[in-house]
């Protein structure tokens, strides 16, 4: 990958590839040359919703047309997206670092929220916070007033939702970071395309969020 050019993009340029919506269709044309049909077919779009995108993503130099199939009537394109880019923080338009972050992270948490949301309605509609002091100190959880969602949270359920603080020195940090990227790759390498999506979010910053 190091050998491989790489291009920094300029303000109209950030804005698509920052764009959340768009990382499908951009994931796509950075592995492999597709048609409008054939990004329209993989991702579920409508034809004519893929080949507006296609074609914002080659005017604003995000694409490229790099082979064009001859067929009776108009030829089709195939478009290509470079698979290296460096995105200066300055062609953003965000005001603050802050901001530059958040508009990332926080349109993923929403959608992460609604899944979850998903799971919960499942077993019922009479969520809340449980609010309780413990040995270490008082710990926020949700369920509902019976105690429902046990099974959800603690039990075989693939789901997890944590948010938790923990007091390590720097060098348990970095051997807690170590330990979760080991296992993140682990089933990165048993990742099956044919099999359902999990969402898998890792964070681990000094200090705390409460």
């Amino acid at each position: 990958m190091p050998d491989e050019p790489v291009r920094v993009a300029n303000s109209a340029q950030a804005a698509l590839l920052l764009d959340v919506g768009l990382r499908p269709m951009l994931d796509l044309l950075m592995r492999a040359p597709h048609s409008a049909s054939e990004v329209a077919a993989k991702l579920g779009l409508n034809i004519q919703r893929a080949h507006y995108l296609a074609h914002k993503l080659e005017r604003a130099g995000v694409a490229e047309v790099v082979e064009v199939r001859p067929r009776a009537g108009r030829a089709i394109r195939c478009y290509a997206v470079l698979p290296r880019w460096f995105i200066p923080y300055e062609a953003t338009g965000a005001e603050t670092l802050e901001a530059f972050m958040c508009a990332q992270i926080l349109p993923r948490m929403e959608r992460f929220t609604g899944l979850s949301v998903g799971l919960l309605r499942e077993l019922g509609d009479h969520w809340g916070f449980w609010l309780e002091q413990g040995e270490e100190g008082s710990s926020l959880s949700m369920g509902t007033p019976t105690r429902r969602g046990y099974e959800l949270f603690a039990g075989d359920e693939p789901f997890l939702l944590n948010i938790g603080g923990l007091h390590l020195t720097r060098e348990q940090a970095s051997d807690l970071k170590r330990r979760l990227e080991s296992v993140l790759e682990e089933f990165q390498a048993q990742d099956s395309p044919q099999a359902p999506t999990y969402t898998v979010a890792l964070m681990l910053a000094r200090g705390d969020v409460g």
